[in-house]
């Protein structure tokens, strides 16, 4: 468990550019050892201008080359104050206004971050494959997603997950529904349903769940209503002007983490998924 950080040491780190990239570079290069982030070499050239040189591949880079925090041209210390604002639950607009950052600078920062979680967790390469973009270097998807991958939720003792089933659809939550009387109810457009297998609950989004006027997600008392995690995750989602579908995970990470993480100091916890590199999924 990370230590917490308190108003004294945050203000201590961000007192200068200086001292706010120095807490971020602790977490992009273990015991300060840098190597290519293309080739892992660790035979590098030091260029007049900072920058470093790999001595196998030629490749050119900096300490935040390849990375999540790479994104958004924030100065370390504009990173900083982001995540504590982020941490806190600040709104986007209220964070603009503190960061004096236009609104769509403080979305793609939030973007960026979400992405970072994302990349965290075990089945983040399916949830590539399920067509949801990792992130800054890679490929845009060719086509939007239309329907949301289905997740099962689990919670054990005080721990929450929120995992990729990627053998269900949401046309197959719909069919569950109506030809299995599995039960649902719904956050906006998000869909959540009664126990599944292990699960006890399957999560999804798209307008496959709503074919028609007629169907309808509204049943109650549903088991999943007395989870702690459920519960902190139902809130978060009814703030969102709406859910689309490829974003879906994205909240759901993010509601995993801040659960998992509720009694630790989410900066640290947030700057150490920020420094790691963007991943490359296999094409």
């Amino acid at each position: 468990m990370m230590a917490k950080i308190n108003i004294i040491t945050f203000n201590s780190m961000t007192f200068s550019e200086k001292t706010a990239r120095r807490f971020f570079l602790d977490f992009c290069w273990k015991n300060h050892q840098r190597h290519c982030p293309a080739c892992k070499n660790r035979k590098l050239y030091r260029l007049s201008d900072g920058r470093r040189r790999c001595g196998r591949c030629g490749y050119t880079f900096h300490d935040f080359s390849r990375r999540f925090l790479n994104r958004c041209a924030f100065t370390a210390q504009q990173w900083l104050w982001f995540l504590k604002l982020f941490s806190l639950d600040v709104s986007p607009a209220a964070s603009g206004e503190q960061m004096a950052v236009s609104y769509a600078t403080v979305l793609k920062a939030a973007d960026t971050v979400r992405r970072a979680i994302l990349a965290q967790a075990l089945d983040a390469p399916r949830i590539y494959a399920a067509g949801v973009w990792p992130g800054p270097g890679n490929p845009m998807p060719e086509q939007d997603m239309v329907n949301a991958p289905v997740f099962g939720i689990i919670q054990l003792g005080g721990m929450a997950i929120c995992d990729l089933l990627p053998d269900l659809s949401a046309e197959n939550l719909l069919h569950f529904k109506l030809n299995f009387y599995l039960k649902t109810a719904s956050i906006g457009q998000v869909v959540y349903t009664a126990p599944y297998k292990q699960y006890q609950s399957l999560v999804s989004c798209g307008p496959a769940l709503w074919p028609a006027r007629y169907v309808r997600h509204a049943d109650k008392r549903l088991p999943v209503e007395g989870s702690p995690f459920w519960a902190f995750s139902k809130q978060r989602l009814r703030q969102l002007r709406g859910v689309p579908a490829s974003h879906l995970p994205l909240y759901l990470k993010e509601c995993e983490l801040r659960y998992n993480s509720r009694d630790q100091d989410l900066v640290p916890v947030l700057a150490q998924a920020l420094c790691a590199f963007v991943p490359r999924p296999p094409k």
